[in-house]
């Protein structure tokens, strides 16, 4: 029988409540924090026996068995959640299979891999991943006047859709749409496996539906142990609930084991974020000039009214930056005018600004967009503003025709900057105005960042391959020809052991 080695099983529930899949997101929460974890372990492990296949043949087989619960533990999640609705009864939290739940999955492990299949595996599974984001990625396009949305319902999506629609309205969830969600399921299984190397043998591009596997005897003879559904008469498919054989699970506490795992996740997400910061101050230092200063995009601004502003910027410990190093606290405002009209550029406080401005129409800077930026006009009459050049509120003021060059030195509080005709007059013709601000040298901190996050992720990696392996020895099954003498089957510990 041309059995495939990743055996996704399930046992269709014709009682399902027409309202509880509206909150299984909720219910799910749980599940899905400690998926998040086991999936992060699940990446490292599998590196780790991309290595260790690459350097011997073999799959560790500690990392198969947590490989493999993490597969089972993430199906009986889907197939009880937003994957298949096939249940309601509540998964439980554990790598185990267990015997009498609806969603099963089996994998024969491989005695012996190729050696260069880490290096191609990735490739050969393109195909499949395309088909399968297809099926379950596609999005719905959305088109008003001026916006757009755009609505993830792929076959999965829709078909979720619908099977909760019918179950609302007529407590009925059609079976051939049953059968295409599982046969989706069972595709991406199949080839999440293949992936981490857990089978050799290549999926088959079909999507096999129905609880059953396709290539299961009548009686399940080449089903795995423990795991296979036989037909009854009359009430159609139940689950085998024989309980596999299982080998000596690992001494020791179960607590170390899952510490150490969530230690190591919660390491390489720092880490992560550590890199990311450092990286990010590297590329702040490329975009740094000669002096120091690191500007932004170019941008067009014009206005009907008198006033153009950017309101209610805060600085906090400007003073103390600008006092203390001399290399912060710079700012730099460059207005260029082509058609060579007086402009003025100053910056003040906030309120000195606003009673200047009182009464006077004046279009704020609140946002830019792709296709430009937008802004908020406070209201008032559209008209002259009393010269800026007579007012002595100004911290720091700029005038000049062809290009107008603002240099400040940032200090604590709320400012306002502000561009304007010379003369106050209304009607800002467009300009082209760019900002420049002053930062220290990152490279030093950056370095500093980047070598705490190697630290942390080969720490957290090796914390999380620790863990993982010392869970998955819990899971080993007995080996074949094992000693009447073995040790008794243990206690099963709870949830990730």
């Amino acid at each position: 029988m041309n059995r495939f080695p990743v055996q996704v099983q399930a046992l269709r529930t014709d009682s399902l409540s027409r309202w509880l899949w509206l909150v299984k997101w909720l219910l799910l929460i749980p599940h899905y924090l400690v998926l998040a974890v086991l999936w992060i372990a699940f990446v490292v492990t599998t590196v780790v026996a991309y290595v260790a296949v690459l350097a011997t043949g073999r799959y560790p087989p500690a990392i198969f068995a947590f490989n493999i619960g993490v597969l089972r533990w993430t199906w009986r999640v889907n197939y009880y959640g937003y994957q298949v609705l096939g249940t309601d009864r509540y998964p439980p939290f554990t790598l185990a299979d267990v015997v009498d739940y609806p969603a099963r999955l089996h994998v024969d492990a491989p005695t012996r891999q190729p050696r260069w299949r880490p290096l191609v595996a990735w490739l050969f599974a393109i195909p499949h991943l395309a088909l399968i984001g297809a099926l379950s990625g596609a999005t719905w396009q959305i088109q008003s006047d001026d916006t757009a949305a755009s609505i993830p319902l792929g076959v999965v999506g829709l078909g979720l859709l619908i099977a909760g629609i019918g179950l609302l309205f007529t407590g009925r969830y059609p079976r051939g749409l049953y059968d295409l969600l599982l046969g989706v399921a069972r595709w991406n299984l199949r080839v999440t496996a293949y992936l981490a190397l857990l089978t050799t043998r290549y999926p088959p591009f079909r999507l096999d539906q129905g609880d059953r596997e396709p290539d299961d005897g009548p009686t399940g003879p080449d089903s795995p142990a423990g795991s296979s559904i036989q037909p009854q008469a009359d009430d159609g498919p139940r689950l085998d609930t024989e309980a596999p054989p299982q080998g000596p699970a690992a001494q020791g506490s179960a607590a170390a084991p899952v510490v150490a795992l969530v230690a190591g996740v919660a390491m390489l997400l720092l880490g992560a974020g550590t890199g990311a910061a450092g990286a990010a101050l590297i590329g702040l230092g490329d975009s740094r000039d000669a002096t120091g200063y690191v500007t932004s995009p170019r941008l067009q601004v014009s206005s009907p009214t008198a006033a153009i502003t950017v309101e209610r910027v805060s600085l906090h410990l400007g003073d103390l930056w600008a006092r203390n190093l001399s290399s912060i606290g710079g700012v730099r405002v460059t207005a260029t005018n082509a058609a060579g009209t007086p402009l003025f550029l100053g910056i003040a406080e906030q309120t000195a600004v606003d009673e200047w401005l009182t009464g006077t129409a004046h279009d704020g800077l609140v946002n830019l967009t792709r296709t430009g930026s937008r802004y908020e006009r406070t209201s008032g009459t559209v008209r002259s503003v009393p010269a800026p050049t007579g007012q002595s509120f100004w911290l720091a003021t700029a005038t000049g025709t062809a290009s107008t060059v603002l240099n400040w030195q940032a200090t604590d509080g709320d400012f306002a900057v502000v561009l304007t005709n010379a003369d106050g007059a209304p009607a800002v013709s467009a300009t082209t105005v760019t900002v420049a601000t002053q930062v220290p040298d990152p490279t030093p901190l950056a370095i500093g960042l980047l070598g705490g996050a190697t630290a942390l992720v080969v720490l957290g990696f090796w914390l999380v391959y620790l863990g993982a392996t010392r869970i998955g020895r819990h899971h080993l099954p007995n080996p074949p020809g094992g000693s009447p003498t073995s040790p008794p089957v243990p206690t099963p510990v709870p949830a990730l052991v």
